[in-house]
């Protein structure tokens, strides 16, 4: 008998589960149990036993993104790629990473990407997913799933966040605290799910019939960073009318506007209020900390890799893009407060 199938057979036998089982595991195949697959890991890696595998068995998923606005190490990417993982992970898949430098390199050299024709799937970040990457996916015939950073009525399957939902919570918030004199900060707007942050804010002020003041509005930060959030607050300090309150478009940006904030003599939310995007694992320790429209990441990541596997799965040939519109929870904590009093209407 093959020495392959022997050991098969006896990873089999002492796991009371069939040899079809063990090695649609040990190969890293789907349409297996998540508590199966546990199980036979677990073991072989206690005997020590390595199956020889080939490249071409490996059932790859690619993650997609520039790696620049945010690190593979940053909450953002960190919390959605570990929702991705673990999903994949029961469901028989790997993943990899592919920086659309790679992608845009070879298009330009081959008029092909080589590294797409060893994927089952694809799940993409950034950059904005638009008609062009569209057609080089399609060209390719892998299955993609957008996360966030996706154009309008580009026909793909998308997972994002409701921001513009979102962001108007937020805003009703402070004007029901009080608050007229609401400024926003963000910037990089080419990202849908930023640019409806701001259409949140100014659909909010106009449903509360506030008049719009384009002078505490900074959306053209570019540092996405603690330096680009205190760019912003001074920008906004340096003009006629003060906020009482500002929206802040993302934790990357949080720290600074805090630290700008104090710089300037003054106490949140005493005299200003703050509320962030994201809800990152700092947030709950700013001080004060800070009020937040918390973005699922994980589970953003989670559904995305589930609807990927689903795709990849079913092999339908005829079917419409599902997007789907994930709800932010809104958590108030001390950076918010009533309108100083003078402001007040």
């Amino acid at each position: 008998m093959n020495p392959e199938k022997l050991r098969l057979t006896t990873i089999a036998r002492e796991l009371s589960l069939s040899v079809t089982t063990v090695s649609r595991v040990l190969h890293n195949r789907p349409d297996v149990k998540p508590e199966t697959r546990r199980k036979v890991l677990e073991y072989v890696q206690t005997i020590g036993y390595q199956p020889k595998i080939n490249l071409s068995e490996l059932r790859l998923v690619g993650i997609v993104d520039t790696f620049r606005r945010h690190r593979l190490s940053s909450y953002y990417n960190a919390l959605i790629l570990e929702g991705v993982d673990e999903k994949l992970y029961e469901s028989g898949y790997l993943t990899t990473i592919v920086h659309t430098e790679l992608i845009e390199r070879e298009v330009g050299m081959f008029d092909n990407v080589r590294i797409l024709s060893r994927l089952s799937g694809l799940l993409w970040l950034e950059p904005v997913f638009d008609r062009r990457y569209l057609q080089i996916v399609s060209n390719h015939g892998i299955p993609c799933v957008v996360i966030n950073s996706c154009e309008p009525d580009v026909p793909v399957d998308l997972l994002e966040c409701n921001s513009f939902k979102a962001s108007q919570t937020a805003t009703e918030y402070l004007l029901s605290l009080g608050h007229r004199s609401i400024a926003f900060i963000g910037g990089q707007l080419s990202y849908t799910n930023i640019l409806d942050r701001l259409r949140g804010y100014t659909a909010a002020l106009a449903d509360a019939g506030v008049e719009f003041d384009r002078s505490l509005v900074v959306d053209d930060i570019s540092l996405w960073n603690d330096e680009g959030g205190a760019e912003g607050v001074y920008r906004l300090f340096s003009r006629k009318r003060n906020p009482t309150a500002v929206l802040v478009s993302s934790d990357f940006l949080v720290s600074g506007v805090y630290r700008a904030i104090k710089e300037l003599g003054h106490l949140i939310p005493r005299d200003i209020s703050v509320i962030s995007f994201d809800d990152s694992p700092f947030a709950p320790y700013l001080d004060p900390p800070v009020t937040s429209c918390q973005q699922p990441l994980k589970q953003i990541g989670s559904m995305a890799a589930e609807r990927l596997v689903r795709i990849i799965n079913s092999r339908e040939e005829e079917r419409s893009p599902v997007r789907t519109s994930v709800n932010m929870p809104f958590i108030v904590r001390q950076s918010t407060g009533p309108a100083p009093s003078d402001t007040r209407i």
